[in-house]
């Protein structure tokens, strides 16, 4: 993934601090019942802040023990989380889009034998029906929340809930923004932040999105200023989705 983690909180000074501290804690396990070492999170991605914590990954033999008491550890006042897992186990489970995400981010920093590289490879990238249906399926999904769903619950007599079903509507709106950039869909606590550094996006993106995220009451004006605000940065897309994936938003709510 490209994007460029330009958080403003960043201190290059604890940067780099954090990133010695990584290195120094791992050498102790460069041995041959570890087949690799990845680095996670902050350190990785550019940016440390006081909020920030060290993530590695060992990947261990699955007969070795490692003499492992905790996953986490503070060192000269920075957190240190250690993820510990079978390298074999690792080949044959299944890695959800978040897992992914976090190690399509990652340094390998230990692979002695180039297993965690071949392993990442397997894992992480996103396949190409992955990427056709992120797209068709939050496209259509975003428009059944904000534009029918919110009409649903206005008859059921829960404005509230017609409101949630904006919030939602935009989480699957960002899936198909991801899908159309082809990149995996983050974390939910980098979603938004990731998605602004996106190149394929509704013109003026930052301030069409919060116009449609923005609450000011809980009120049939406010419902539907909020899915006209959505539904014009939807139909922008349209062309382009139904473009990206050749198939019209008909064809496709056939299918999703």
């Amino acid at each position: 993934m490209s994007t460029k983690f330009l958080v403003q909180s960043s201190d290059p000074a604890l940067l780099e601090k954090a990133i010695k501290i990584a290195k120094a804690f791992v050498q102790k396990y460069r041995t041959d019942d570890i087949v690799g070492i990845v680095f996670l999170g902050a350190i990785t991605r550019g940016y440390f802040d006081r909020s920030a914590d060290v993530d590695i990954a060992l990947f261990k033999k699955q007969a070795a023990d490692i003499p492992l008491k905790d996953k986490f550890h503070k060192i000269d006042g920075i957190e240190v989380q250690i993820w510990l897992s079978d390298y074999e186990s690792e080949v044959t489970s299944s890695w959800d889009m978040s897992k992914r995400w976090a190690y399509s981010q990652g340094q390998i920093y230990f692979d002695p034998h180039g297993k965690v590289a071949q392993l990442l490879q397997e894992k992480v990238p996103l396949r190409p029906a992955e990427k056709k249906w992120l797209i068709m399926s939050g496209f259509t999904l975003s428009e059944w929340y904000v534009n029918r769903l919110t009409q649903l619950w206005m008859e059921r007599g829960n404005i509230i809930s017609a409101h949630q079903m904006i919030v939602q509507g935009i989480n699957y709106f960002f899936d198909m923004l991801f899908g159309l950039n082809n990149e995996l869909v983050p974390d939910m606590k980098w979603r938004y932040y990731c998605a602004e550094q996106l190149e394929r996006l509704p013109g003026n993106f930052q301030e069409r999105i919060k116009e449609t995220m923005i609450l000011h009451s809980f009120s049939l004006d406010e419902l539907e200023r909020r899915k006209r605000a959505f539904m014009k940065m939807w139909e922008e897309m349209k062309p382009l989705v139904e473009s990206e994936v050749k198939m019209t938003f008909d064809e496709m709510l056939q299918v999703v």
